[in-house]
C-alpha cells in the first residue's frame, strides 16, 4: 500500500521541500497551503479534514507557522493567543482526526524552532508557542501507543520566514541560512525511521 502524508503549510518553504522529497520516495502527499488549511482556525481544520476522506494516513507533518518579533511594549495578549492557536490548538485538532487513521505505525512530525529551546523577549509569543509544540510532542510520544512523534527545533532557513527573521534582527549578523531541503531530509528520515520521541535541533 502506498504511504500517505499530510503536510500543513506544504506549498512553500520547508513544507514544499518535504512534499517533493516524499513524492520522490513514492509517497502520496497532501500539501495544502496556509490559505487552504488555516491552522489558526479549528472549525476550518475540522471542515477540511472531514472533506478529504483519507483511507489511511502514515505521516502528519506540521510545517506551517508565522514569524513574530515585536518589542514587549508593542505585544498584546492577542499575539500570544494567535501563535498558540496556530501552533498548538490547530495541530491538536488535526491530530484528533489523523491519529485514528494511522492503523499501522504512523508518524507525527512537528516543525518548531530553536526559539522553543532558547526563548526570546521580542519573540515571546512565538517562542512560547514553539516550546509548547515540543512539550506537546514529547507527551504524545510517551503516552500515545502505535504512533511515533517527533519535533524539530529548526534554525535559520532560506525561506520566506527566514528572510523575515533576518529583516527583523532575529538572526545573528552574518548568519547563513540553511537550505529548506536540509530540514526536509531530516523530517523524512524521522518519519521513515520508526524511532519515537526525538527532538532534533536542525541548524
Amino acid at each position: 500500500m502506498t504511504k500517505t502524508a499530510l503536510i500543513t503549510g506544504g506549498s512553500r518553504g520547508i513544507g514544499a521541500a518535504t512534499a517533493a522529497l516524499l513524492r520522490e520516495r513514492g509517497w502520496d502527499v497532501f500539501a495544502p497551503s496556509r490559505a487552504e488549511l488555516d491552522m489558526g482556525n479549528s472549525r476550518l481544520i475540522e471542515s477540511w479534514m472531514g472533506d478529504v476522506e483519507f483511507d489511511h494516513l502514515d505521516a502528519l507533518i506540521f510545517c506551517h507557522g508565522e514569524w513574530y518579533s515585536k518589542p514587549p511594549v508593542a505585544q498584546s495578549w492577542a499575539d500570544y493567543r494567535a501563535q498558540y492557536e496556530s501552533r498548538v490548538i490547530g495541530p491538536l485538532c488535526a491530530m484528533e482526526f489523523a491519529l485514528p487513521l494511522m492503523h499501522d505505525i504512523g508518524s507525527v512530525c512537528m516543525v518548531s524552532s530553536t526559539r522553543g529551546l532558547i526563548g526570546g523577549v521580542d519573540t515571546g509569543p512565538y517562542s512560547l508557542a514553539c516550546a509548547a509544540q515540543i512539550a506537546l510532542v514529547l507527551g504524545y510520544a510517551r503516552e500515545w501507543p502505535g504512533v511515533c512523534f517527533h519535533a524539530l527545533a529548526v534554525g535559520l532557513t532560506d525561506t520566506d520566514m527566514g528572510r523575515q527573521v533576518i529583516a527583523t534582527g532575529g538572526a545573528k549578523p552574518g548568519s547563513v541560512p540553511q537550505p529548506p531541503g536540509v530540514v526536509a531530509a531530516e523530517i523524512v528520515r524521522l518519519v521513515e525511521s520508526g524511532d519515537n520521541g526525538r527532538v532534533m535541533r536542525v541548524v
